[in-house]
């Protein structure tokens, strides 16, 4: 029992693996002779294309030309590219010049306008049609293309090309293969019986349309009955009584079917050597089939292994390299924190002697209100000296918002983003910098809108933004005659913007080109590092926004600094 279903089996199997390979080897012949097939019809394909557009073809069919000129270089044409005719016809279709003008069949003052290639092409498109030929009565394919001369089509250029060199090849590989048109008639087969015969029996209405365009003349094109075996794509079909295993294929720019077929002869003799061999040695086969099946096991598990070593050993180097790239982002992130203090601190430097006047002002005005106060003890005149205190009390609280602003702006960012007004930060930063710019006498123009600007960020990096655009502004300004910096804020539906605008004398086109470059500077040594600007791309950068810098029309510069606006949210 076990030995006949082993035997069962093996047959089985033998001629569903032989039909399997069949199939696959039919797929590559069915690959190669479509690309054999198309390099043949491909290397003419391009020649009504350029003879449409030769003028004296143009000439010959507008009446302007010689057509004899026009036969000559079709000629020419011909010989030198092997196609088997060049011919060109008028807008009705009547033969104007051809390649064969000097010939007993020439093509030259006869009417082809009911062949299918002239009316696809002179609508505009490309003729692809196969027939036999009316004037010749050889077999070949027709190619076409519109001739056009002052935008409209005048004619159409033609090439008709021999296929039978193809068809011997064919022929003479003793493999069974043929190609089919768009009705099911057979027209290039290594079998010659074969030839014009149809795959299922044709209509009335296709015979018609056959007869009228004179496609098959002399034809019978009787059926082989194969038309819905064949439709299944795949299969067995039966033809004279003969079995093969069949392929197809669609050819790609055409309407043909190309269609391999395998002797199933070939099928039963391996099935039959399988039985033998089965029938002889069952017990055999039967225990290879184990060793074998057993050691593809083991390889399969051996690969899995190392298919699993590997994936590990994946994992932790991906691992390994998202700690570093993590490490690295915080040293980034980490530097660039230093950078924007380590800025800020340097402005503070840069404005400390602005901010001693600003503070000594007040001193100097404490002092007096004092030794008045004492001199108003001394003669007992004590009903002034609320009025001293008072203004004692003013200039203090004047001296501490100063120096409550350095200590706000000296801070280190907290690097945690939240809702952050930017009308808000540039109060800040303005009040900041108002000792300068008084000392600069720098003219400060503010337009805003009254609504909140409110963005997701970090108040403190926002403000270091804006001290170093407006002192580099400043320092632009340095030998300007007027001094005026214009602070613009805005807002689109998904920007806040925020532009600042200098009258200094501007920046050439190497310098807008380096401006955010790291230690990039124009300044004097000693005056500056470069990194200023730098550090505030990187920062409008992590807030998701672009800062840019360009030229006025006025002669100034401006930065343009855009934000995402945070909708729905207050500071």
């Amino acid at each position: 029992m076990i030995s006949t279903l082993v035997v069962w089996l093996v047959v089985s199997s033998t001629g569903n693996l032989t039909i399997n390979e069949l199939h696959r080897t039919a797929q590559a012949r069915l690959a190669l002779y479509d690309s054999s097939l198309r390099a043949a019809v491909d290397q003419y394909r391009y020649l009504p294309y350029v003879v449409a557009r030769h003028h004296e073809v143009i000439a010959a069919i507008t009446g302007t030309g010689n057509p004899r000129t026009a036969d000559m270089y079709l000629e020419r044409v011909k010989q030198r590219s092997g196609a088997a005719a060049l011919y060109v016809m008028d807008k009705t279709g009547m033969t104007v010049a051809a390649s064969n003008w000097n010939t007993p069949d020439s093509f030259v003052g006869e009417d082809y306008g009911f062949r299918p290639y002239f009316s696809q092409s002179i609508t505009g498109g490309e003729g692809f049609f196969f027939g036999i030929g009316v004037t010749t009565g050889r077999a070949g394919l027709f190619i076409s293309n519109p001739i056009r001369g002052d935008d409209e089509i005048i004619g159409v250029a033609v090439v008709k090309i021999e296929l039978d060199e193809v068809e011997s090849n064919w022929q003479e590989g003793g493999e069974t293969v043929f190609v089919a048109d768009e009705d099911g008639v057979i027209t290039m087969t290594s079998r010659g019986d074969w030839k014009y015969r149809t795959l299922s029996e044709l209509s009335p209405e296709v015979r018609g349309r056959i007869v009228r365009h004179q496609q098959y003349p002399g034809k019978e094109l009787a059926s082989l009955d194969i038309g819905q075996q064949l439709a299944k794509g795949t299969g067995i079909v039966t033809i004279n009584s003969e079995r093969f295993l069949f392929d197809d294929k669609h050819m790609q720019d055409s309407k043909w079917r190309l269609y391999y077929l395998t002797s199933m002869d070939y099928v039963s003799n391996r099935q039959a050597a399988a039985l033998f061999i089965a029938v002889s040695g069952a017990g055999l086969i039967i225990l290879i089939i184990l060793f074998l099946r057993e050691r593809e096991l083991k390889l399969a598990s051996q690969r899995e292994a190392r298919e699993f070593a590997r994936i590990q050993a994946l994992n932790i180097r991906l691992e390994e390299e998202i700690a570093v790239r993590r490490k690295t982002e915080e040293e980034l992130r980490g530097t660039q924190n230093e950078l924007v203090q380590a800025g800020k601190l340097a402005a503070l430097g840069q404005m400390s002697a602005a901010i001693a006047h600003e503070i000594n002002q007040p001193i100097t005005a404490i002092r007096t209100f004092c030794a008045s106060a004492k001199l108003m003890l001394e003669r007992g005149k004590t009903e002034k000296l609320d009025q001293n205190i008072n203004q004692i009390s003013a200039l203090t609280e004047r001296m501490g918002a100063i120096t409550g602003q350095l200590k706000t702006f000296s801070r280190k960012s907290t690097g945690v983003l939240e809702p952050v007004d930017l009308k808000v930060a540039l109060d800040n930063t303005l009040q900041l910098l108002s000792p300068q710019l008084q000392q600069e006498e720098c003219t400060l123009e503010r337009n805003e809108p009254d609504t909140p600007l409110v963005i997701q960020a970090d108040l403190v990096r926002i403000e270091q933004i804006c001290v170093n655009i407006i002192r580099n502004a400043l320092d632009a300004m340095a030998d300007s005659s007027v001094k005026r910096i214009r602070i613009d804020l805005t807002r689109t539906k998904t920007d806040v913007i925020m532009q600042i605008t200098d009258t200094g004398p501007g920046m050439n086109e190497e310098t807008l080109s380096l401006l955010f470059d790291p230690f990039f500077t124009t300044k004097d040594p000693g005056q500056g590092v470069g990194l200023g600007l730098s550090v505030t791309y990187g920062i409008v950068r992590d807030f998701g926004g672009s800062i840019k810098a360009y030229n006025t029309e006025t002669a100034g510069a401006c930065f343009e600094v855009r934000l995402p606006l945070l909708k729905g949210k207050t500071p």
